[in-house]
């Protein structure tokens, strides 16, 4: 029985929450968003982007096969990304987008779909891995050989999206597929965590024995430090 923590918050900051996220146990879904910061309707993008996925992969035939669920996973994706940009369309708002990152576990293989600057994590006994890549200019920069990694942790444009759901460029979602060792677990945050504490931080912290607990931790020390944005946590242990 896979077992979760989910837990978001406003953060100190903020006087709204943007961020989304959802579970769905019978299909092993699990995805978080994040509303693009100072975009009009933000916290709609996330939760029509949200909704949008889990719709499309609870009205699609369950796939037999990991390679066929990633191929369902970023249909979805596109799905969303068309929802979110007729809800735009429909209100008259202009530049309302969103990340999103999506985790299918079936026992201890995952597949993951995703867009942006949220990120999944593999959390095991030895430490912490990224997994997913941000779809950030400075993240092409630092590909590019133009910036290091120690340049791009404070650099004034770290936040700016090269992907993003509900946008009309094109949209490239990255999609790959894990093993979940034994006794590890995922980590689907958004940037509220990962800009506030460091990878050792967050790995310590998710680490904890209790789920629920570590969930606590990772939000209380993200809004210690400051609180500037929203935070959201979903652990993942199958």
């Amino acid at each position: 029985m896979t077992r979760y923590a989910l837990l978001s918050d406003v953060g100190i900051e903020r006087s709204n929450n943007e961020d989304s996220a959802a579970i769905d146990l019978e299909l092993g879904l699990f995805i978080v968003a994040d509303g693009m910061g100072g975009h009009a309707a933000g916290e709609v993008a996330s939760r029509v982007a949200v909704e949008a996925t889990m719709s499309a992969l609870r009205a699609r035939p369950r796939p037999r096969r990991l390679r066929d669920e990633g191929e369902a996973m970023l249909q979805a994706l596109h799905d969303a990304n068309a929802a979110v940009v007729r809800e735009a369309d429909e209100r008259g708002t202009l530049g309302m987008g969103t990340t999103l990152s999506a985790v299918f576990v079936r026992r201890r293989s995952a597949v993951i779909a995703h867009v942006g600057d949220s990120r999944v994590y593999s959390i095991q006994k030895r430490g912490l891995s990224q997994l997913t890549a941000d779809h950030t200019l400075v993240q092409a920069m630092v590909e590019q050989g133009v910036l290091t990694a120690e340049q791009a942790v404070g650099h004034p444009d770290k936040h700016v999206l090269t992907q993003a759901i509900g946008t009309l460029g094109r949209l490239e979602p990255q999609v790959l597929q894990m093993r979940i060792p034994a006794r590890g677990r995922l980590l689907l945050c958004t940037d509220g965590l990962h800009d506030a504490l460091t990878p050792l931080e967050i790995g310590e912290l998710a680490r904890q024995a209790d789920l629920d607990e570590a969930a606590r931790s990772l939000v209380a020390a993200a809004n210690a430090k400051g609180g500037h944005d929203n935070v959201t946590v979903l652990l993942v242990e199958p």
